[in-house]
């Protein structure tokens, strides 16, 4: 276990090097202004949208000069604005975790290979087990650092604009979390039989959600639309902690399943 941790830490550290966290916190901080910044100009548009009509109004007033109707109108177009950004906001910090995923896992392994320094890291007391293993769990912990930054993103932006965050974004940190390790094992599993690029690129289009359930496809390739939780964000809809349970027992099981073959691939992989 020792040996598999120093190897995780050693992945952490190559990535470090690379500047990869450091890209990430900007990048998500980019996020926070962006949004932010739509944010405010949505309720700006929405509050002159209001106050333009105000002239027209022929209903008894009440605070603010609207009426009843157009309060509770003005409210829900709050709502709705900020629930359709929150959904962008979730959907584009998940698509770039998804990215940020299919590199490290894709070149994890191969990378190693390739520059050729795997052979002296097996050369010790190093089984390929550990190795992949290590590697493995270096990734893991990069992404949850990315879900972590993405949860802080969330809460401040909320905090920063006076929001209240809709129920489903509570969980989509973990959820996105899972699909990222889900999509991290199948790309690390394709990656020991072609160039990484091409791993990244089918792991990326192997989800069963392009297949209709009457291709037998469907109930063999990985359900990773099940984790996006857009839909649910952008309509303010409650999930269930049963339905996150056994999404992560599920993404728990594909991850066992991808690592065993990768492990039984890598195993007969010669290192040139």
């Amino acid at each position: 276990m020792k040996t598999t941790l120093c190897i995780a830490a050693d992945s952490v550290r190559a990535l470090l090097h690379q500047r990869l966290l450091l890209g990430l916190m900007l990048a998500t901080l980019a996020l926070i202004i962006f949004f932010s910044v739509t944010l405010s100009k949505a309720r700006e548009g929405i509050s002159e949208s209001y106050s333009d009509d105000s002239t027209n109004k022929t209903s008894l007033t009440v605070t603010n000069g609207m009426s009843e109707t157009e309060q509770r109108h003005f409210r829900e177009s709050m709502e709705n604005a900020s629930s359709q950004i929150q959904a962008m906001f979730y959907e584009v910090a998940l698509f770039a975790g998804n990215l940020v995923s299919l590199f490290i896992f894709s070149t994890a392994v191969t990378g190693e290979i390739r520059r050729g320094t795997i052979r002296l890291t097996l050369s010790k007391p190093v089984s390929r087990l550990q190795f992949l293993l290590g590697k493995y769990l270096g990734g893991v912990l990069v992404m949850m650092a990315y879900a972590c930054l993405v949860t802080a993103a969330i809460w401040f932006f909320a905090g920063a604009q006076s929001v209240d965050l809709n129920p489903a974004v509570k969980w989509a940190p973990w959820l996105m979390f899972c699909e990222q390790l889900m999509l991290g094992s199948v790309a690390m599993l394709l990656s020991l039989f072609m160039p990484p690029i091409v791993a990244a690129v089918l792991t990326f289009f192997s989800g069963n959600a392009f297949y209709s359930t009457s291709n037998p496809l469907y109930y063999i390739l990985p359900g990773y639309h099940n984790f996006n939780l857009f839909m649910q964000v952008m309509q303010g809809s409650l999930i269930s902690a049963k339905e996150i349970g056994l999404l992560s027992l599920y993404a728990l099981d594909v991850i066992i399943v991808m690592l065993l073959l990768a492990l039984w691939r890598f195993r007969t992989k010669e290192l040139v």
